[in-house]
């Protein structure tokens, strides 16, 4: 889904944005933001949970925490005044673990005790309480009637006090629900879930009132199923935001819309990417940003999480946002209105802090008669420099195709020759300060013409 020295960590909360830095060669890992603004990271590699703290710049110091066994997820991430806290899912998702720092130890609470065979658990969502103690928020899902249980646990050192927020199997759904807590004002607990069964889907944000629930449609009507996590964030006073990602096979948004709902004095949504994964809600100075990931694939058909043959573009909604080169496996809240991105690239993880993404990348293509492509694009906001022009090959590794000088009004172009095989074309554009990849990823695969 942070422990550094004094002046390291004065450094990080007072700094808006910070350059590149690579954390870890592993591909996928989450982010998060101590009390004091110091940056954490969490991963898996192998069969270890592994704790990466920021010492210097340029520096993480890794730390192996916990065995997790291989193939376990790390599916949320948080860091209180007693350090992080990690919620992973077991290989096969049928057994749910935190793991938490305490003083100098590290604390392991399994969430799960023995499933019946056909039970899945589905994607958890975490949140602290006021003293930093973890609360998850996850479901019991049933493969062969669909029925679910959302189930709310609070951690007390190794203990765990759970209770059914949901009961009877409702709402069924075709895929396992996640689910997210959100910690309010007055210290209650609300959870979002999202479903889909039957061509209909929901979201639903559950209350506490008295010594039962009550639930609160935020976005409802045909749809498909939930795929990913699901995001819940508090803004100002009790508004609360969602957001996920659904499939949606033949509809308008092109088969998997992210949602963003708000849910204050009255209730909206609105789709900040037709075809993506939701990877992370923070708020902003400026309102609500979603980390979403949008793909294209040779399989339009089927789809698995992630497929094989993928071709990442990271985004971040908004009007500070932009397209970024690689997958954002994570965003995070940091001081003075910034924000922390965890993106996967060739190389590994890296952790970029900035309080805006000001540049933007254009690419278009023309294919002309003899099969060759004209390529031109325009790098807005940026400060001249170099932009870099990548062939994607999906299950190989992409090549450069060409590196090019910006014009003086940060324009490019450059012609390809004729392709044999299927390609996918990415303009790239690194500034030259913060070393964040600025991109786009044209949508549309270009290929040989029929016959050639």
């Amino acid at each position: 889904m942070k422990l550094l020295v004094v002046i390291a960590t004065i450094g990080l909360a007072v700094t808006g944005s910070a350059s590149a830095e690579l954390v870890a060669k592993v591909p996928d890992g989450l982010v998060t933001v101590t009390p004091r603004g110091a940056p954490v990271v969490g991963f898996v590699r192998g069969s270890q949970l592994v704790i990466t703290r920021r010492t210097a710049p340029g520096r993480w110091r890794q730390q192996p925490v916990a065995s997790v066994g291989r193939g376990a997820t790390l599916a949320a991430f948080d860091a209180g005044v007693a350090g992080p806290v990690a919620v992973v899912l077991a290989r096969g998702d049928r057994s749910l673990t935190v793991i938490h720092q305490q003083g100098k130890r590290w604390l392991k609470t399994r969430l799960t005790g023995r499933l019946d065979t056909d039970i899945t658990l589905g994607w958890p969502g975490l949140t602290l309480d006021r003293r930093g103690k973890p609360i998850v928020a996850f479901t019991h899902w049933h493969s062969r009637s669909l029925y679910s249980q959302l189930i709310l646990a609070r951690l007390d050192g190794r203990k765990a006090h759970t209770q059914r927020v949901t009961a009877g199997g409702w709402p069924k759904s075709y895929t396992p629900p996640p689910a997210a807590p959100v910690m309010m004002p007055n210290g209650r607990i609300h959870v979002v879930e999202t479903y889909g069964v039957s061509g209909v889907v929901g979201t639903i944000e559950w209350m506490p009132r008295n010594k039962t629930w009550i639930g609160e449609f935020l976005s409802g009507g045909r749809g498909g199923f939930p795929i990913g996590p699901m995001f819940a964030a508090r803004g100002r006073g009790s508004v609360v935001y969602a957001s996920w990602s659904e499939a949606f096979p033949g509809s308008i948004y092109g088969g998997f819309p992210v949602t963003l709902a708000r849910h204050g004095s009255e209730i909206t949504e609105d789709i900040v990417s037709e075809r993506g994964v939701s990877a992370g809600l923070v708020m902003t100075p400026h309102g609500p940003q979603v980390a979403a990931n949008e793909w294209v694939s040779g399989n339009d058909v089927s789809f698995a999480f992630p497929a094989a043959d993928t071709v990442w573009a990271a985004t971040v909604s908004g009007p500070n946002g932009s397209e970024l080169d690689g997958r954002l496996t994570d965003i995070a809240e940091a001081p003075s209105g910034a924000q922390d991105l965890l993106l996967s690239r060739p190389e590994g993880l890296s952790w970029f802090r900035t309080r805006s993404l000001p540049v933007h990348v254009t690419l278009e293509s023309e294919q002309r008669a003899d099969g060759s492509m004209l390529l031109t694009g325009h790098v807005q906001g940026g400060r001249g420099g170099k932009v870099t022009i990548y062939r994607e090959h999906r299950k190989t590794r992409r090549e450069v195709a060409a590196t090019l000088k910006l014009g003086a009004g940060g324009e490019f172009s450059a012609v390809e020759p004729a392709r044999t095989e299927t390609t996918y074309y990415r303009a790239v554009y690194t500034d030259l300060r913060t070393g964040i990849p600025y991109a786009k990823l044209l949508r549309d695969s270009v290929a040989a013409p029929p016959g050639e």
